[in-house]
């Protein structure tokens, strides 16, 4: 039974809605009512910090709970703040202002003052990056997008030892806040309609370790509760995004806190009654690498995943699936700054090979060697090398794997699929455009404010409808006009065209084919051999 005052709200929402002049709009959704705000130029609202599921304190670690519903209150969804326990140092959190809490699963949602029920809009549903450590949904503002006639969700998902720890106890079998990720999609699946948005045409996108989400999402076995997928600069097979399951990180936790055992359970029962910013911050400081993993098998339980990286196939889900993917121009510009001179001293290229692949010594010297070759010649590691470097990184770390997933994803009959290089740095005097530099001119991102002028509005203008035509369309670029004067070609198995996002659009085939094709060749020698194939041995 609906109480009273839920069916007063409800009433005096109905009329608001249909006179199109309600202040601050009011929601039934299947925990209550939700009361939202609308913008100060009354172009759309925004439904804040709306819980989608509840930490199991028992457990902190493993399933989330049901949300328990708001009563006969009316929920405030004014504060997108709360972000979920950052997994971030000691040294950091001591100066962090970040407003962490476990009562953290929470979504955004940003409605287009058009959206009704009698005029259903496609949704955006966006995962946040930060390495599966850090990040959350009110790092995004999604105006720009919402102004041109789609709803927007972002969430929260639980990181780093509440999100990410792969233990041998079914309790915590691994990738907790992927699991989280599909809570809050099954969310939008059943309350999106009483926002007005359509829960049959949910595009889920991110950046990052979000666009690794997006696509072990589409690669996982649970139910497909979206018909689009946007991926930037991020797929599982980047290294360092995958991981062998640490089953000893909650012991070693533990230890690290002042607690000493050999027994898992032990472990988590002392970690469950620890606050949160130290067990948080004992898993940075130990620089444990808790990330998605290959999930052990236990009776009763659902992994999410069930492969390694370089097995993924689901071509039941992949197939006509349209997808947009694509990269910056230099990924890793930046990265060799902070270095020293004893960096230099080493091989950057061993050392990232001896992440990547599981070779002898002899072999991985003769293959280093090659890479060194191809980058820098017979020049010495230096600071003189420095862009040559942060090519190099780039391309193993972004380029080649996203290349790889777009053929993978073709083998797989995804379509229509959009490929694109975002190049534009706009006044700045840099090599190219690096990580995260596309997402200021799609969202008001972080406190990055764009300067305004003419070229950087018109570069917001033409990101925000191309990416917003996909999201209704499945098609970027579903018509040229003065805005968008180049038709934007799909991938094939047999051509590769892809946009080039710069001062001007343009059409280019390849991406980085000299450098794709060296890797190409790399990984036909060498491939097999990646640390996560139990069934090769090293050379011998």
């Amino acid at each position: 039974m609906m109480g009273p005052v839920k069916l007063i709200y409800l009433f005096c929402f109905i009329s608001c809605v249909c006179c199109q002049f309600r202040v601050d709009p009011l929601v039934l959704i299947d925990q209550g009512l939700v009361r939202g705000r609308r913008s100060a130029d009354a172009s759309y609202s925004s439904f804040l910090g709306v819980p989608y599921a509840r930490v199991d304190l028992e457990n902190p670690f493993g399933p989330a709970l049901p949300h328990p519903g708001f009563d006969d209150e009316i929920f405030n969804a004014f504060d997108g703040s709360l972000q979920c326990p950052q997994s971030i140092t000691s040294a950091s959190r001591a100066t962090s202002s970040a407003d962490e809490t476990l009562d953290c699963l929470r979504l955004n949602v940003y409605v287009p003052t058009v959206a009704s029920s009698q005029n259903p809009l496609p949704v955006l549903v966006w995962i946040h990056g930060g390495i599966y450590s850090v990040g959350s949904a009110g790092n995004y503002g999604p105006e720009n997008l919402v102004k041109q006639g789609i709803l927007v969700v972002t969430m929260n998902y639980r990181l780093g030892p509440y999100g990410f720890m792969c233990l041998d106890v079914p309790e915590v079998p691994g990738n907790q806040g992927l699991k989280d990720q599909y809570d809050a999609l099954r969310w939008v699946r059943r309350n999106i309609r009483a926002f007005g948005g359509n829960p049959y045409n949910v595009t889920i996108g991110g950046q990052s370790a979000g666009a690794g989400s997006v696509l072990l999402h589409l690669y996982s076995n649970r139910d497909k509760l979206y018909n689009k997928v946007i991926a930037q600069s991020g797929t599982p097979q980047k290294p360092v995004s995958f991981v062998d399951a640490d089953v000893e990180s909650a012991i070693k936790i533990a230890s690290f806190l002042g607690f000493n055992t050999s027994n898992t359970a032990e472990a988590l029962n002392f970690l469950k009654s620890t606050p949160h910013e130290l067990v948080s911050a004992a898993a940075a400081d130990l620089n444990l690498k808790l990330r998605p993993c290959k999930e052990r098998s236990f009776s009763g339980i659902e992994n999410f995943i069930n492969s390694d990286p370089f097995s993924m196939s689901n071509e039941k889900k992949v197939k006509n699936t349209p997808i947009l993917i694509g990269q910056t121009s230099k990924e890793h510009y930046g990265s060799q700054a902070n270095n020293d001179d004893a960096y230099y001293e080493s091989d950057p290229f061993y050392d990232t090979l001896n992440e990547s692949f599981n070779l002898n010594e002899n072999e991985l010297l003769e293959a280093a060697e090659i890479v060194k070759h191809f980058y820098i010649g017979d020049k010495p590691i230096s600071k003189e090398v420095v862009d040559e470097l942060e090519t190099f990184t780039t391309d193993i770390l972004y380029n080649h794997p996203i290349e790889r997933t777009v053929s993978n994803l073709l083998k797989e009959n995804a379509n229509p699929m959009f490929e694109y290089q975002f190049k534009y740095v706009g006044n700045k005097d840099i090599a190219g455009a690096p990580h995260n530099e596309e997402l200021k001119y799609l969202f008001q991102f972080y406190d990055e404010i764009v300067e305004k002028n003419e070229q950087n509005e018109l570069i917001v203008k033409r990101m925000t409808k191309l990416w917003c035509n996909f999201v209704k369309y499945g098609n970027p670029t579903p018509e040229v006009d003065e805005l968008l004067p180049v038709k934007w070609p799909k991938v094939t198995k047999e051509l590769r065209p892809y946009m080039t996002i710069d001062t001007e659009l343009n059409i280019e085939h390849r991406i980085n084919k000299e450098r794709m094709a060296f890797w190409d060749l790399f990984y036909k020698t060498y491939g097999k051999y990646n640390t996560f194939n139990r069934n090769c041995n090293k050379h011998l």
